[in-house]
């Protein structure tokens, strides 16, 4: 784009602030104006971040602006960005793009037909313990990459999408595990590229809350001898979102809510045995801590989130000075695999209610 270009944002609830401050940074967009089925949800917004104009309409929104960025529900993102596309105008879109692969495949034909981008908000990239590692992975600091763990455990009385009776998370396919694994699949193809599904193991305990059917759920993934692991689970009061990708000379950690990623390589010996490794790897997390974590403060009191920073990259790439943020065969894989992950989920529950009627 060479002008300023004017966004209108659809879908005022819980990420829709994160969207609206990156916006209010960018170089070339200028937010025109919101929309929300529920009006003075909307309103509120625009009085938060200075926005003038509330919509009423999609199709006023989308005569008005450049850019549309979804924020709703996935269930609303194909008719929406269907909409989008038709108009002319650059989408910008949460994850998961879409629920359903046939959608995918007509959105697919349309975009490349109307030579749009299509920026996903896939924000960890943006993280510094995503920076990080990929940067750790690209100089070959732990050697051939063997092993992803990636664990996601979660509680039914914590996690918001959880605890809420009707969050709209509950009705995706595979429930609250659809929503968040769109980021463990940008993660796993941005460190080491496509992998293949090889199994999905999907338990249901009699705690199983309505949100998570399947409250244990594990996922194995292979490529070239990589194996990747992602574990759900809504049982654990830990609250723990870790990675780790151990390699053939050392091991990364990341955690995530921390947003702080350790490097490893201490070489086995009878000495390292003798001191305790795990003391030694927690003496390293220290240091790494105490170089990171002024970094993350400074970041954190500039309002530089990661949400912000993956607005800022869409907005460069708009303006042809940067390379769009979520390259299109990421999305194209991300968005058949969570389909795949999500019905064989679905499969398995429908199996076991069979077996036990």
């Amino acid at each position: 784009m060479d002008r300023e270009y004017r966004v209108g944002l659809v879908g005022c609830g819980h990420i829709a602030g994160s969207h609206l401050r990156g916006w209010n940074r960018a170089h070339g967009g200028k937010v025109a104006g919101v929309l929300d089925l529920d009006r003075a949800l909307a309103s509120g917004l625009a009085r938060k971040f200075g926005v003038e104009n509330v919509y009423d309409d999609l199709h006023e929104l989308l005569d008005d602006c450049d850019v549309v960025d979804i924020c709703t529900p996935p269930q609303s993102h194909a008719a929406i960005l269907t909409s989008a596309i038709e108009a002319g105008r650059q989408p910008v879109i949460e994850k998961p793009v879409v629920i359903d692969i046939a959608e995918w495949e007509v959105l697919v034909d349309r975009i490349r037909a109307a030579e749009l981008e299509l920026p996903v908000a896939h924000h960890m990239k943006f993280t510094r313990s995503f920076q990080k590692c990929k940067q750790w992975l690209d100089q070959g600091r732990i050697g051939r990459l063997l092993r992803i763990d990636w664990q996601f455990m979660t509680s039914r009385d914590t996690d918001r999408m959880l605890t809420a009776d009707t969050h709209w998370s509950h009705e995706l396919p595979g429930g609250r595990w659809f929503e968040t694994l769109p980021h463990n699949l940008y993660g796993i193809h941005h460190f080491c590229g496509a992998m293949e599904l090889a199994s999905v193991t999907a338990c249901r305990t009699a705690e199983a809350p309505r949100g998570a059917p399947a409250d244990e759920v594990v996922v194995v993934l292979e490529r070239a001898g990589t194996v990747a692991t992602l574990h759900f689970s809504a049982n654990c009061r830990l609250n723990q979102r870790k990675v780790t990708l151990t390699g053939s000379t050392g091991v990364i950690t990341i955690d995530l809510l921390s947003d702080l990623a350790w490097l490893t390589r201490a070489k086995d010996s009878k000495l390292g045995r003798a001191l305790g490794r795990s003391l030694i790897e927690s003496g390293r997390a220290v240091i790494s801590m105490s170089v990171d974590r002024p970094m993350y403060l400074l970041d954190h009191l500039r309002r530089r989130s990661p949400h912000v920073q993956f607005i800022a990259a869409a907005d460069r790439s708009f303006r042809g000075v940067g390379p769009p943020p979520t390259p299109f065969e990421e999305i194209d894989y991300v968005t058949r695999y969570c389909h795949r992950i999500g019905k064989e989920i679905e499969s398995q529950l429908l199996g076991c209610a069979a077996s036990t009627s």
